[in-house]
């Protein structure tokens, strides 16, 4: 980690770091990522009062079937989400993003997210781009392993330039996913990139049969229309910045309500609880802690 990029992460977390400290070699610096990202985190993480975390990272709630998840997540300096005029342009409805555009984004993707997935579970992980999308000047690029347990990693370019990532593999107790039911969908809420001045909000997810759309309504941004494609979906909109402490508090990661477009038309509201998973009890039960950043 170069000296800019590790002052920079510093300033922007209220925990200290000190001076002296080398966070990408320091051993217990190093064992707390290991655990994190091999912690389910909806679990409260161990009391740690000697190792760093850089930054402050939003819960992501399993998508059911018990699907325990570590994260694996990187973000770069203030100001890369663009902000201000850059931020203006970032648009609710997506458009079609092709071509070498498309092809360059992907590769950048895969590459980080190969890279990741390595260095935090030692594995070599066979990522596929599923989703790929344009708002203003950014490209969303999803990719997972379309595998029964779904190893997924997001990533964020600007201009070409990839700007941030986050994701998740399962955890050692992962179960299988199940179906997703016909006109439905299944995704995990609480995916969030932050910095001191802004914020970016990201859902994916998997598609049932019949879904050709997908419209979130969100507190940032009103309706936001999801890209639909070969059984996944991936969304996402800027928001103001946060914390630790509001992420755990805040149970639906800023979705209020999904609906469905379906083939012959019509729409379906899809709940919370069964966008998840997960009880309303469970949704609206706080969380603790966070997830450290590599």
């Amino acid at each position: 980690m170069n000296d800019t990029l590790d002052h920079a992460l510093r300033d922007l977390d209220p925990a200290v770091t000190p001076a002296d400290l080398d966070t990408s070699t320091d051993p217990k610096a190093r064992v707390l990522l290991a655990r994190v990202v091999a912690t389910d985190p909806m679990e409260a993480p161990a009391p740690t009062t000697s190792s760093p975390r850089l930054l402050t990272a939003g819960r992501l709630a399993a998508a059911g079937g018990g699907v325990a998840v570590g994260i694996a997540a990187a973000l770069l300096l203030p100001g890369v989400f663009g902000g201000g005029s850059a931020m203006a342009a970032w648009t609710a409805t997506p458009h079609t993003v092709s071509g070498d555009r498309a092809a360059d984004a992907q590769e950048k993707c895969l590459d980080s997210a190969r890279d990741t997935a390595k260095r935090t579970t030692g594995h070599e992980l066979g990522f596929r781009p599923v989703v790929t999308e344009g708002r203003g000047p950014w490209t969303l690029v999803y990719v997972n392993d379309d595998s029964s347990h779904l190893a997924e990693i997001t990533c964020l370019l600007r201009d070409g330039d990839l700007v941030g990532s986050q994701g998740s593999t399962p955890g050692p107790d992962a179960q299988p996913l199940s179906p997703v039911p016909a006109g439905s969908a299944r995704a995990a809420l609480g995916a969030v990139m932050s910095t001191s001045e802004e914020s970016v909000r990201i859902v994916t997810g998997r598609v049932g049969a019949g879904v050709v759309g997908l419209e979130l309504s969100t507190e940032a941004k009103g309706s936001v229309t999801a890209t639909v494609t070969g059984g996944y979906f991936a969304a996402w909109w800027p928001d103001a910045p946060t914390t630790e402490e509001r992420e755990n508090a805040s149970p639906h990661g800023g979705v209020k309500s999904l609906t469905a477009i379906l083939q012959d038309g019509s729409r379906h509201s899809v709940s919370l609880e069964e966008l998840t998973g997960r009880t309303s009890a469970q949704l609206n039960t706080s969380a603790t802690g966070g997830s450290a950043r590599d």
